[in-house]
């Protein structure tokens, strides 16, 4: 059974490929590479970048990109990539509560300071698959205990 966890890190990160995906087409069907440029005063290189890696887009240039397509699938799917990072981040939180781990004993378990994990917390983006298995790991194994 797959953890709750690693699930929610999963449906997050199908979340960023279908945003990525719905700039792509929506760009590619109501727009123009230059378009985009000009827009975001951006190079081809930055837009395939933020294609690449969708997590780091702000949200001024999915506005703008919004505008220049004229329709508005970007903005919902970046709504819900916003929606789905926050549910990951409730789902670790709710996790730790039910197994009553400290976030000081995850964060020795995982070799990282208190802020550094209540950064993470606020902005599921910084979170690597290698922390969220490892977290999962940790609390698949003290719930075995």
């Amino acid at each position: 059974m797959e953890s709750p966890i690693k699930q929610a890190y999963l449906d997050y990160q199908e979340k960023l490929q279908a945003l990525a995906q719905t700039i792509k087409a929506q760009v590619r069907a109501n727009a123009s590479l230059k378009a985009v440029q000009a827009a975001l005063d951006i190079t081809a290189a930055m837009y395939y970048q933020r294609l690449k890696y969708p997590q780091n887009i702000p949200e001024q240039e999915i506005d703008a990109l919004t505008k220049l397509v004229q329709n508005d699938t970007i903005a919902q799917r970046y709504k819900e990539t916003i929606e789905f990072g926050q549910q990951l981040s409730e789902t670790v939180a709710d996790s730790l509560r039910n197994t009553q781990i400290t976030v000081t004993f995850l964060c020795k378990k995982l070799g990282i300071n208190t802020s550094s994990y209540h950064r993470k917390q606020k902005d599921p983006r910084l979170w690597d698959q290698a922390e969220i298995e490892r977290i999962a790991q940790v609390i698949e194994i003290i719930k075995r205990l």
